[in-house]
């Protein structure tokens, strides 16, 4: 989610040494690639992507594939490393990969090279935000990026307007320093200035995605308590936001804690905070809170298939690879500049979680106005909506 160094870019276009051709070849799959990370923080989220991904694929193949062509998904785990997302990047487009989808760990590079290589890359990619659009939500977005995830501008906003209203000693925001901390960050700052307001406390919070170890945030609880400051966005990864909620607890310091995108896409943190994490804020897609009959039948094959319950990145990364697959059926061609104009072209797409359009100036597929707020009940262990 999210770092990248110049070094790694570099190092990636060198793997290639030569144009790969995407030439039509019928009696072979359409390969999809996608990068993602299975393991540390954020390894649920990576799963769940890859997972999604792999059931879109199995149903489109059983309806007769693309072109009349199988699709075949390659897909690796990048561990949240921005050296080997590089080189599985290029491994891919070296492959013939059409397109790429990812990654939720590595965004920033795997945003970087579809720009480098000039090859569409979808689906779970970081979480939007300023990977997307580098300078903000209005900016125009990467040319070669079509974000399905869970839009952390989007996510950001939602969260701040609530905060507003209902915290009149104002808002403090831990944030890990990369485009998903800053990029959700970026969200709440946004409707603060819009509202001529400032949050109290913003600080920038170091930490370790490949092994999901806490950092310790004792200084910062003490901090925040010290300001008068009884609402915090904990902006990090659930191994830390529930650390939070448990030292906050142990001090007995009455807090009303937001979350991200992440707090509640799956039960990562609310089997870790446990009781602590009763009435925890964040936001759901409104599609996933009151599902369509199609979304309530692709749960129901992925907990048929995965013997697990889906998650938002599950979803998400299901419908980019639908769309990749009408895509390429409307361009009737696999070339990646056939594909970005399509891409581009695509309006109301009818996906399991809403409905979906991309333009040459919009590459994020989620607004705030597709997200409902929710509570964490613990009593229930339950995400419950928000109507206050």
């Amino acid at each position: 989610m999210r770092a990248i160094i110049a070094s790694t870019i570099f190092a990636a276009t060198a793997i290639l040494g030569c144009p790969v051709s995407y030439a039509a070849a019928t009696d072979k799959p359409i390969l999809v690639g996608l990068i993602a990370g299975t393991t540390g923080a954020y390894g649920t989220t990576g799963v769940a992507t890859v997972q999604g991904a792999q059931l879109a694929v199995d149903k489109i193949n059983a309806a007769g594939g693309v072109l009349g062509r199988p699709l075949k998904l390659e897909w690796y785990n990048d561990n949240a490393s921005a050296t080997l997302s590089g080189q599985l990047f290029a491994k891919l487009v070296s492959n013939g990969a059409v397109a790429i989808a990812g990654s939720p760990d590595t965004g920033p590079v795997t945003a970087q090279l579809a720009t480098r290589y000039k090859i569409p890359t979808i689906g779970v990619v970081d979480d939007g935000g300023l990977t997307v659009n580098p300078h903000g939500p209005d900016s125009p977005p990467n040319p070669w990026v079509f974000d399905f995830g869970l839009n952390t501008f989007a996510w950001g906003a939602k969260i701040a307007e609530h905060a507003l209203k209902n915290c009149p000693q104002g808002l403090a925001v831990l944030h890990d320093p990369s485009t998903y901390g800053e990029g959700g960050n970026y969200g709440i700052q946004l409707v603060y200035r819009k509202a001529n307001q400032k949050v109290k406390i913003d600080e920038t919070i170091t930490e370790n995605w490949s092994t999901g170890a806490t950092t310790g945030l004792m200084p910062q609880i003490s901090a925040i308590k010290a300001a008068g400051v009884t609402c915090a966005d904990v902006w990090l990864t659930p191994q830390d936001q529930a650390a939070f909620a448990q030292d906050t607890h142990s001090l007995g310091f009455a807090v009303t804690t937001y979350g991200n995108d992440e707090t509640n896409a799956d039960d990562t943190y609310a089997k870790l905070a446990g009781s602590n994490a009763d009435g925890t804020i964040s936001a759901v897609l409104t599609s996933g809170l009151h599902p369509s009959p199609a979304m309530l039948a692709f749960r129901d094959s992925y907990k048929t298939k995965f013997n697990t319950e889906s998650t938002p990145f599950a979803e998400t990364s299901y419908d980019s690879i639908l769309m990749l697959a009408q895509v390429i059926t409307k361009a009737n061609s696999t070339k990646p500049v056939d594909l970005q104009k399509e891409f581009n072209n695509t309006k109301n797409f009818d996906g399991i979680t809403g409905s979906l359009s991309f333009s040459p100036e919009n590459h994020i597929t989620i607004t705030p106005e597709q997200l409902t707020l929710v509570k964490y009940d613990a009593a229930s262990k339950q995400w419950v909506e928000l109507k206050d």
